[in-house]
Formats: structure tokens, C-alpha cells, sequence
């Protein structure tokens, strides 16, 4: 997980953190706590950041945020290197049919290779730290099922 931090430069979202661990299965179906050592959490609604500080994830949600050094039974244990945490972004205006392939394509090209883009470009986002998107083009109804 230290290349994923590495990739997204000094911000690392926990968001992006904690989906690329439970999409590989490994946590997901047991719940195994995630323990991020040595990250700087900005929360969103306060001021100042929590600095060097230790994230445990359970599940998929933030069970813990301490200064404090935390013993947590079976987890994972992944260094932040002094990298900072936030909240998983959201994009209110993205387009998952849309977004990687070519509008000729989009209109004239095979709905399989348009779905295999959108989801390849799905997990792009997702790995820029967009935990949620809001997909405001295309019929939804598709979507829904």
C-alpha cells in the first residue's frame, strides 16, 4: 500500500486507502482492522490538522483517530510516511459512460467497450480519492437495476 501513497503524492485520502484494501476481498468478508501509523488527518470540519497521528479503519469506516500509539489486535498495519488523510471527495458532476472513451465511439462503438471504459475509468477516479460521484449523463434507469 506504501506505492499507492507514493503515487498520489503528499495526500493520501482515506477513502482511497481503505476501498483499495477491501476491493482486494482480503478485509471485506472478515472485517480485519486497518491500522495507518504516522499520518497527518485533516477531518474536514476542524482547523488544524491531527498530526502525527494513527487512522484504524474496521470494515469501511474509521473506527479510531490517535496521537496516541494504538495496539489494535490482527490488524494491518500500513506507514503513512508522514503523509496526510482526508475525507473521501465527492464529484457531483461526472460522466461514467462518458468520461474515458471517445464520443464516436460513445456513439457508434459497442455498449461493452463503452461499460469496460467507464469502469476502468470508475476505479481511476476512485483511486484519486473520489469515494462517491454523482453520474449526471445517460439514461439512469440502466443504472438503477
Amino acid at each position: 500500500m506504501s506505492s499507492l501513497f507514493h503515487s498520489l503524492g503528499r495526500t493520501a485520502s482515506a477513502g482511497i486507502a481503505a476501498a483499495a484494501l477491501f476491493a482486494s476481498g482480503a478485509h471485506a468478508a472478515e472485517d480485519l482492522p486497518t491500522l495507518f501509523t504516522n499520518v497527518n488527518v485533516f477531518d474536514g470540519v476542524n482547523e488544524t490538522m491531527i498530526e502525527n497521528a494513527n487512522v484504524v479503519v474496521t470494515g469501511n469506516l474509521i473506527s479510531a483517530i490517535s496521537t496516541e500509539p494504538l495496539a489494535v489486535a490482527g490488524a494491518t498495519v500500513i506507514d503513512g510516511g508522514g503523509r496526510t488523510m482526508i475525507p473521501g471527495l465527492i464529484d457531483v458532476h461526472w460522466h461514467v459512460s462518458y468520461c474515458c472513451t471517445a464520443q464516436s465511439t460513445v456513439v457508434t462503438g459497442d455498449i461493452l467497450e463503452v461499460a469496460i471504459r467507464g469502469a476502468k475509468g470508475a476505479e481511476a477516479t476512485l483511486m484519486r480519492g473520489f469515494t462517491s460521484v454523482r453520474d449526471v449523463g445517460g439514461n439512469p434507469l440502466p443504472r438503477k437495476k
